[in-house]
């Protein structure tokens, strides 16, 4: 692989058969985005697909929690006309029409991480809870209305991230020599990947989730993704045996050099019966037994036939479509290393471990993974997790003054409670005088279709609070504006 410079942006060359592919990665996401501009990097990333020529044969475009990546084949002529093009747009940005240009984008669109229903996953509820209003904890929050947005605060934006030292371009083959990458200059962001809420031991807590979801922080390596890919297997197994869930899915979060966020996420999706605190306790057991027992016979053969795994005949078409991009794929790894210090694994990849899987490295890998543990269950569920402690959020009686608003009358059978709207925060009283309160400036108000939602970002926890919908309007006139939102219908 050759390394070189193109118009002050770092080019990675690597010579491989088949038409030329290329990407330009910028190494900005979701997580550089703040509580109140959730949604601008995809904004900006629309605004670019808007003023795309559409040269190149084949071409996809995609903003993730860590990166905004155009991927471009086709002659050479037409790889260097496209992302010519590209650059030349971001030095145009915000179009003079912006209120126009975000008229027809839809914030629901915006597809970042493994986060399936919003404020309802499990993951994002873990990754809320770890990260905190910032970083990586943001993917659980929809995004502000996109017409709120201003021009200043979207050049401010692209002058930040979208810049020659924050881009990376990798091509299969010599760039042409017509490729410009003119973008403006600026230096390369620092990352704040610190977590919010440190523990000493493993912790468990309530949340309003659809499902259950473990994370542990690891060292990033090949061998780690395959341990968990272990673990998946095994829970999958056991809650299936045991007639409560039917999905269990391998969930991964690419965060620094030194830390990938890897887990399991349980779905209800299809059970039966899903018993959540069942389902929790099987979780933490196989975690442990995997821990302290290591791999058996039966985990190396399903990794064996994981790592070896035929594309399924279902899937096999989407792979085909997708074919044109695995060459670029290859060099990608290098672009990731430079931007972010790390890049994701896939359990194909060759290991990296001298001696493979080796007991001794299994112990080593998952050394901190008790420690670091927490799982999320869905309120009223209570599992039996020994040696792990509850971190709920914390309940008061105190009733902090303010406009008490009552239940729909058609929803007062059976809800005793009640919604407090102070002037400083938001409270939740349960029919058992149980109280929850939120800070005006922690709160996050999130409806979809007859649903409502009171989140607190600072805990990265949410509570229902539907039977008070008749009372939006008092909600939207106490909140700023960016702080009531609609939730996508995934």
């Amino acid at each position: 692989m050759r390394r070189a410079e193109i118009d002050g942006v770092t080019v990675f060359q690597r010579d491989l058969p088949g038409v030329l592919s290329a990407s330009l990665t910028f190494g900005c996401g979701t997580r550089d985005e703040e509580v109140d501009s959730i949604g601008l990097n995809h904004l900006v990333h629309h605004l670019l697909e808007r003023a795309d020529p559409y040269i190149a044969e084949q071409y996809d475009n995609d903003t993730w929690v860590n990166e905004t990546s155009f991927v471009a084949a086709g002659t050479p002529e037409q790889v260097a006309e496209h992302f010519t093009a590209v650059c030349s747009a971001i030095g145009d940005l915000p179009p003079t029409d912006l209120p126009d240009a975000v008229a027809d984008v839809d914030a629901d669109d915006r597809y970042v991480s493994d986060i399936d229903e919003g404020v309802l996953d499990p993951w994002g509820s873990l990754l809320a809870r770890r990260f905190g209003p910032r970083g990586h904890g943001l993917a659980r929050w929809p995004a502000v209305d996109y017409r709120l947005f201003t021009a200043d605060e979207t050049r401010q934006h692209v002058g930040r991230f979208f810049t020659s030292d924050n881009a990376v371009l990798a091509t299969t083959a010599e760039a042409p020599p017509s490729l410009r990458l003119r973008l403006p200059a600026g230096p390369r962001p620092d990352h704040d990947t610190r977590l919010v809420h440190h523990q000493s031991g493993p912790v468990w807590y309530a949340d309003e989730v659809h499902g259950v979801a473990l994370v542990v922080g690891s060292v990033p390596s090949v061998e780690a993704l395959l341990l968990m890919s272990a673990l998946r297997s095994r829970v999958f197994q056991a809650v299936q045996r045991a007639g409560i869930a039917r999905f269990a899915e391998l969930m991964t979060e690419v965060v620094d050099g030194t830390r990938h966020e890897l887990g399991i996420r349980i779905s209800p999706t299809g059970a039966r019966r899903f018993d959540a605190a069942s389902a929790a306790d099987l979780l933490w057991a196989e975690l442990r037994r995997l821990v302290h027992d290591g791999l058996d016979q039966a985990d190396m053969a399903t990794l064996e036939a994981t790592r070896t795994a035929v594309i399924p005949e279902d899937l096999a078409p989407t792979y085909e479509a997708l074919a044109w991009r695995q060459p670029i794929r290859d060099v990608e790894s290098a672009v990731h290393l430079e931007l972010f210090g790390t890049t994701e694994h896939y359990l194909t990849d060759p290991l990296t471990e001298p001696d493979g899987l080796s007991p001794a490295a299994a112990r080593d890998i998952m050394s901190g993974w008790l420690s670091s543990a927490m799982i999320v269950v869905p309120y009223g569920s209570r599992p039996d997790l020994p040696g792990v402690t509850d971190a709920s959020c914390p309940s008061t009686r105190f009733v902090p003054a303010g406009d008490v608003v009552r239940p729909a009358f058609r929803k007062r059978f059976g809800n005793k409670g009640s919604l407090v709207i102070g002037t400083d925060a938001i409270s939740t009283v349960d029919g058992e005088g149980n109280v929850h309160t939120v800070p005006l400036s922690q709160a996050l108000v999130v409806e979809r279709d007859d649903a409502l939602w009171l989140a607190h970002v600072g805990h990265g926890c949410v509570t229902t609070i539907s039977d008070f919908a008749h009372a939006a309007d008092k909600l939207r006139s106490a909140l700023p504006a960016r702080r009531f939102r609609r939730a996508s219908q995934t």
